[in-house]
């Protein structure tokens, strides 16, 4: 959903359709991207704060190794490819401090813009492991009441961030990832506590009415979606802004998803094992061809029907992540179990960042 949305509004002004007022609004109208963003904040709760539970031998020290060989050694290299094919490509400057800092995955903490704007969510998402690997050290994994406060006190925590900033009291040099980290941590422990309740009930199929958690769930998942929609009155306010909310419409498909749909496909599958590729290289993928597109040169690209842009260049980047998920990514994966031991779960695989 992410890399459609930055692929069809990258190749809008190139396309037939560029003067189109709907084919330039639809991805954000409808908030395609950050739609995708929030569904994936709430699978990644959903399936990594369970791989923490268990005999406690050991289980820290497993979590933090399968964690980082998940994430950075594919990260590493979307960002060398970044700074080839977006940075060095586009004539902008590359310093050592630049990629010292993106090396990190939180480049924005040492004051240097990220490589991909798009890395802001992986920033969320160490912050969400360190999170739950302190819950676990001191031993409230399991504890279901401290789960459903944390997705409260995280909720309404953004909603009193989005008070100050209203009022001045937070400026505007804070980025935006950072102003909207209690939300989406919010909506990650929200789905681990959708997890717990899933598992209780063997996917909602037995004991409903005799579990308790599945109301608390329930008041939990009214609660996301209010303040999903609390934002929603600028449109009374500003009525040609989007009426649509990702942050409602996100968690209900969800529950939908999870729930009820039970999607079983290999394809599906597939795409999922390398999704986390997927999202790291698509603007490598995509900018050059846009560039290639946009120069004078090869004016006779340009003009032709949006899909003939939009659908080879996701096909391209399906291609070079399989590549980099059976290069880097699935060795990566092997080692950090063989370093783990053999209890590190298989979920690494499955739940991309």
């Amino acid at each position: 959903m992410v890399a459609c949305a930055h692929v069809w509004e990258r190749f809008i002004p190139l396309a037939r359709q560029g003067e189109s007022a709907d084919a330039k609004s639809w991805t954000r109208y409808f908030e395609f991207g950050i739609t995708g963003v929030v569904l994936f904040f709430a699978i990644s709760g959903f399936v990594i704060y369970g791989t923490l539970r268990g005999p406690r031998e050991g289980t820290g020290r497993r979590f933090i190794i399968s964690r980082f060989f998940r994430l950075f050694p594919a990260y590493w290299v979307s960002v060398l490819a970044g700074l080839v094919f977006i940075w060095w490509w586009q004539g902008w400057p590359i310093t050592l401090p630049l990629v010292a800092a993106n090396v990190t995955m939180v480049p924005d903490v040492f004051g240097q813009p990220p490589v991909m704007g798009l890395y802001w969510t992986l920033g969320t998402e160490l912050t969400f492991y360190l999170s739950c690997w302190l819950i676990w050290r001191i031993n409230w994994l399991d504890n279901p009441r401290i789960l459903a406060g944390l997705v409260v006190a995280l909720s309404l925590a953004w909603f009193a961030v989005k008070g100050a900033k209203q009022f001045g009291a937070i400026g505007d040099d804070v980025s935006a990832a950072w102003k909207n980290l209690p939300r989406h941590l919010g909506i990650m422990f929200w789905g681990a506590y959708f997890r717990i309740v899933y598992d209780e009930t063997k996917g909602f199929r037995e004991s409903i009415r005799r579990n308790r958690k599945v109301w608390t769930l329930l008041a939990l998942t009214l609660l996301i979606v209010a303040l999903g929609g609390a934002r929603q009155f600028r449109f009374l306010i500003h009525p040609s802004r989007t009426w649509f909310s990702a942050y409602v419409v996100a968690p209900l498909l969800f529950c939908a998803w999870v729930a009820w749909l039970r999607i079983r496909n290999r394809a599906f599958a597939w795409l999922g094992k390398i999704s986390y590729s997927i999202y790291l290289f698509h603007l490598v993928v995509m900018t050059p061809l846009a560039l290639w597109i946009a120069a004078e040169a090869n004016a006779s690209w340009r003009g032709w029907p949006l899909a003939f842009y939009v659908i080879p260049t996701l096909l391209i980047t399906i291609a070079v992540s399989a590549a980099v998920f059976y290069a880097v990514e699935l060795p990566a994966i092997n080692m950090g179990k063989r370093l783990a031991g053999r209890r590190a779960t298989d979920a690494g695989i499955q739940a991309a960042p």
